[in-house]
């Protein structure tokens, strides 16, 4: 995998295929220090002749040194240079007293995962007011039985005590669901009973984990979704579908774009970008890719859907 250098004795020429590859690689000798560090690496400022220890924040540096100091393969999370957070594939060299690491950077993944997370998880306020609506109800619904379970007939005062309590009941219910269904259209702005979930989306990425990730949301929220990472499939499947579908979301304004655009009349789509690309058909939306904004990705279906009528039949 790497060659000796006929001129430094100390530095080592990495294989063209690891130069080349998209992940970060570094190779380390006893002394931690860099003798090797592919393109990638060196985007991160990662220099050869300098000490891996100058790059890793604390906490990192303790667990790559107890790992090291283990002799043995492993895998940690932590920041590498201020330059976000990374996955560490950690592996010594057989033989040899060098170790060689791989980053992968997850910046945009914690931060897609901790948007989701947000989009997930019920506030604090909602929870007190549901909590304190359950126990209210809870507590009439006590008294209730409690007075049904006594050997007396109901009438007067205490026939209607126990209305009184149902009604309270009945009261408590209807603003605990009204409250679970004002949570839902906030957490999931187009997911309704209008007949929008059933509408066909159509994804296509190449990364496999960005068009994972948005089939996932979009599949919560109730759509009919059919994905694709490849381009020529997801071509051979509009062709047959285009009619069919609501809304794509693609990776790329390339000829799948033009022909859903030209087959579709009503279709609207969504190209995921990093140029800040704007399109003169007002049919196609660009979002920023890198890194996704989730929330933002929600904004602009639902102002697609606000936009856009429902289909019959």
């Amino acid at each position: 995998m790497n060659d000796r250098s006929s001129n430094q004795s100390d530095v080592y020429h990495l294989a063209a295929e690891i130069m080349t590859a998209p992940v970060a690689y570094i190779l380390l000798d006893s002394n931690l220090t860099l003798m090797a560090a592919n393109r990638k690496a060196q985007e991160l400022d990662l220099r050869v002749g300098s000490s891996i220890n100058d790059y890793l924040d604390e906490g990192s540096r303790a667990t790559f040194l107890e790992l090291n100091g283990a002799s043995g393969k492993g895998v940690f999370e932590g920041a590498c240079n201020q330059k976000g957070t990374f996955m560490f594939h950690v592996s010594p060299q057989p033989d040899v007293a060098r170790t060689q690491l791989w980053l992968f950077d997850v910046s945009e993944i914690r931060l897609l995962q901790k948007q989701l997370q947000t989009l997930k998880k019920p506030e604090r306020r909602f929870l007190h007011q549901i909590n304190n609506l359950v126990s209210t109800t809870l507590g009439y619904a006590e008294l209730v039985e409690l007075m049904l379970e006594e050997n007396t007939s109901l009438n007067g005062e205490r026939l209607t005590a126990i209305r009184r309590y149902q009604n309270e009941i009945s009261t408590g219910l209807r603003q605990s669901e009204n409250l679970i269904r004002q949570e839902k259209r906030s957490a999931m702005p187009y997911s309704d009973n209008t007949g929008w979930s059933t509408q066909h989306v159509l994804i296509v990425h190449k990364d496999p984990t960005r068009m994972q990730l948005l089939v996932e949301l979009l599949q919560s929220q109730q759509y009919k979704v059919t994905s694709f990472t490849d381009a020529e499939a997801a071509t051979k499947f509009a062709r047959l579908n285009a009619k069919s579908l609501d809304l794509a979301i693609l990776g790329v304004a390339d000829q799948l774009a033009e022909y859903l655009l030209e087959t579709n009349g009503k279709l609207q789509i969504i190209v995921c970008t990093s140029d800040g690309q704007d399109y003169e058909d007002d049919r196609m939306h660009a979002i920023n890719d890198t890194p996704m904004d989730i929330n933002e990705l929600i904004r602009r279906v639902q102002d697609i859907r606000s936009n856009q009528p429902q289909r019959t039949g």
